[in-house]
């Protein structure tokens, strides 16, 4: 059967010939159907199958498909979803049954005598309107959440431990350091200490500190230049300290900065005062500052990488959040998360993942984190035929499959060979947090080997110093 189905019917029908038939004519229609002979197996089935719906026969021996219905929508039985929605067969002459169902929470009735289109077609319009109330109430939660914590996703317990640290925290003026690997989602956190400060209505300024190619321009960017401070300063620039007036300026990757850049961090933080690039006067900083890095910079310090004052100065108040593969329990609302989002942004179906594939995402190392994770999501809804998600999808996706299933399966279109080389370049580089030694150890290659690859492609990345040799950089990023 194909996997890129309608949607998985349960079909509970004691007659087994009309059961038959009716399977036959529901599966020709694209429909994935199971079949179960009594309101019993149906049951049982629901613990273990989980179908977009249950079609099921009125008049059964033992229990009755209003019985059935009554308990599948109870919400007492462990392993069945309540939500699930159920249409009911009847006959002809069964008018008052099939308004009693209704009443008790069926979706729709049938009749058996109806004609095969229109319960092919009615049945896809629950199933689609399922979808859609499903998705919708998953957007409800999130903008509950996002109203708060912007698009945290947190249904672990350490993630929930994350934001009731953020919200003691958040409205002071105290310097908070966010640590955590690459793409765990530390931008995110310093945007929700903003949003739920008293500073919320000022602005919030980001400045990425890897990206700045040398001391000239980190000097620039962050305290601004007076006319003429350099070659091509034709104007003055005011820089991010002032610009974040009483808002909050966010200072990611602090520690990929020289020691030079550090002691100028130092002095701004300290003594709450800046002077421009080139000039002499004085300017007051009242913003609030959020520093975060993915190193150990207790660590760097022992190394002579970091200086231990601004260390100090820094870690008034820590934020750790773990990586994504030790909160597994965030893996599948967040991938829910991303597949709505997105499928909203591109104006294409939402994306269902089938049990198998939630099981694979489970058991993903997610090297990059929550950036890695919606990476992939992005790319399944602008690329992914059909509506729902599979184990197989996500093996071609880039997600490494059980030993069993292979290292690759080709898509049912094909691949051009480079362009499977430059996604297993992508891959590699995402799960080892765009680190591209470690990366070039996935793909049991030489690190030089994968820099003329990421040559070839033109693979950048915000966390590679630019000013750096490209040599360099693939043994030190």
């Amino acid at each position: 059967m194909d996997e890129r189905h309608k949607g998985r019917i349960l079909l509970v029908e004691d007659d087994a010939r009309y059961a038959e038939r009716l399977a036959r004519n529901l599966a020709l229609d694209g429909f994935a159907v199971d079949v179960a002979a009594s309101g019993e197996a149906a049951l049982e089935a629901l613990c273990s199958v989980r179908p977009d719906l249950v079609l099921t026969d009125l008049k059964m021996p033992g229990m009755s498909g209003i019985e059935l219905l009554e308990r599948i929508k109870s919400g007492r039985h462990p392993g069945v979803d309540a939500d699930v929605p159920v249409v009911v067969l009847t006959s002809m002459d069964s008018a008052r049954l099939a308004v009693e169902s209704l009443k008790k929470g069926a979706a729709d009735y049938l009749t058996k005598e109806g004609e095969r289109d229109e319960i092919s077609l009615r049945v896809a319009r629950v199933i689609r309107e399922s979808r859609l109330a499903r998705q919708n109430a998953l957007l409800r939660d999130q903008i509950r959440t996002q109203s708060e914590f912007g698009e945290m996703v947190a249904v672990s317990a350490a993630m929930q431990r994350v934001l009731e640290e953020v919200r003691q925290v958040a409205d002071s003026d105290a310097t908070v350091l966010v640590r955590g690997e690459t793409g765990v989602g530390k931008e995110l956190v310093a945007r929700a200490l903003h949003n739920l400060s008293s500073r919320r209505d000022q602005v919030f300024l980001e400045v990425n500190c890897a990206a700045l190619p040398d001391d000239n321009m980190f000097q620039s960017e962050l305290f601004g230049h007076e006319r003429g401070a350099f070659t091509g300063a034709d104007v003055q620039k005011k820089g991010r300290f002032e610009l974040a007036g009483e808002g909050t300026l966010f200072l990611d990757e602090v520690g990929d900065l020289s020691l030079d850049c550090q002691g100028k961090i130092l002095r701004a933080v300290e003594n709450r005062e800046i002077t421009r690039l080139g000039g002499e006067k004085k300017i007051r900083v009242d913003a609030r500052f959020i520093f975060a890095t993915h190193r150990d910079l207790a660590r760097e310090v022992e190394r002579g990488r970091f200086r231990e004052d601004l260390l100090y100065r820094i870690n008034v108040i820590q934020i750790h959040i773990p990586p994504l593969r030790e909160r597994p329990e965030d893996i599948d609302a967040l991938a829910q998360h991303f597949l709505f989002r997105f499928a909203e942004r591109y104006r294409r179906t939402p994306l269902l993942l089938e049990e198998d594939a939630r099981r694979q995402l489970a058991a993903h190392a997610w090297r990059g984190n929550a950036r890695e994770l919606r990476n992939l999501m992005e790319r399944l809804v602008l690329t992914h035929p059909g509506e729902r998600v599979t184990a197989a999808d996500l093996v071609a996706g880039g997600i490494a499959g059980r030993p069993s299933d292979g290292l690759f399966r080709l898509p049912p279109g094909g691949m051009a060979l480079e362009d499977l080389e430059r996604h297993a370049i992508l891959s590699a580089l995402e799960q080892s947090g765009w680190v591209q030694k470690d990366a070039a150890a996935l793909l049991s290659i030489s690190p030089d080997r994968l820099l003329s690859r990421i040559r070839k492609f033109g693979i950048t990345h915000p966390s590679w110093r630019i000013h750096r040799g490209s040599e360099d950089s693939c043994h030190e990023s």
